[in-house]
This record gives structure tokens, sequence and C-alpha cells, in this order.
């Protein structure tokens, strides 16, 4: 939100118009927030946690787009490779929650965003994970605005790639919203 500002002021509108900056964001808040969750949806897509899943198999032969995957392949799913495939998400790696709004400003999950993986091997606590994920980032926006640290200079948006990807530190300001 430090590099878009614009969208933070557009979240921080929606919730003050919704929730307000008294009533206390409960889960139920959720669906009249559709801004909001277009933005999580937008960070779930562009910082990929885990940018390559765990090794899979075939069980029989496939064919996609013309091409023949034997039975007993090995496969390595890379998610992140989907999330910035030009193809699905044009501009992919520019920040931009309205891919995710309908004519109307209405929310669209889109099924090809997977933070959790997808199928048997899905994360068995997604439901929790995005349920705290909601309830944590929407708190923290009614209640808070981010600034860089040096408002002349953004902090690099990099990242440090291990088993899981994160972010590399960086220093911002967080200012109490009154």
């Amino acid at each position: 939100m430090i590099h878009n500002p614009e969208i933070q002021k557009k979240i921080h509108e929606e919730i003050d118009r919704v929730i307000g900056k008294e009533k206390n964001i409960v889960m139920e808040d959720q669906a009249k927030l559709p801004f909001f969750n277009a933005c999580l949806q937008e960070v779930q897509r562009i910082t990929v946690i885990v940018p390559v899943n765990l090794f899979h198999r075939t069980v029989e032969e496939v064919i996609i787009d013309g091409y023949i995957i034997p039975k007993d392949t090995a496969l390595v799913p890379q998610f992140e490779m989907v999330h910035k495939d030009e193809k699905q998400f044009p501009d992919s790696w520019k920040f931009n929650p309205a891919r995710f709004l309908d004519a109307n400003n209405n929310f669209i999950k889109d099924d090809r965003v997977t933070p959790f993986s997808l199928g048997k091997r899905a994360c068995a606590g997604e439901a929790l994970a995005r349920m705290e994920l909601f309830m944590f980032a929407a708190n923290f926006f009614q209640h808070f605005e981010f600034q860089p640290e040096n408002p002349t200079k953004l902090p690099p948006f990099k990242f440090n790639y291990t088993l899981a990807k994160h972010i590399k530190p960086f220093n911002c300001r967080i200012i109490d919203r009154k």
C-alpha cells in the first residue's frame, strides 16, 4: 500500500463508509467490502508465498494443449507463473484490484488465484487462514495508514526466496487514523 497510496485511500473510504471507524469489523462485514476483498486477492496474486509447490505425479496420461504428459510423470506446480501470466492477468506486475471487480464493483473471486494450492493437496487451514487474513488486514486498515519512512524514496519491492518467498525488510510509518 506504500507504493499505491491511491488504493489505500479507496480502502479507507470503503471501510469508513460501510463500517465506520468505531465499530469492530467482524467476518459478516467481509461481503460488504468488495474493493477491500479485491485488494486482498490482488495481494495474494502478486505476492505468492510458496512460488514452487511440492512434487506431484500424473496417475494417468494427460493431454494439455496438445502436449502428452505420460502416466507417472513428476510435476512441480508453479502457481506464481500462473499468477504472472500476461494472458491470464494482463500487466501482471501492476497492482490492480479492479481486475477482480465486475461492472457494478462487486467482488469476483478468481479461481486462477491459488495462494493455498488446489485440489486434494490444498492447504487444510485455508478457510481459517482466509478469515484471519481478512480480519487482521481489515482491522489494520480501519485504524492505520501506511506511509513510506522517507516520503521522497519508496522502499524497494523485492523478495528473498527460500522455501517460502518473503519481502525484504523495509521501514515504514504506521499512522493512527483517529
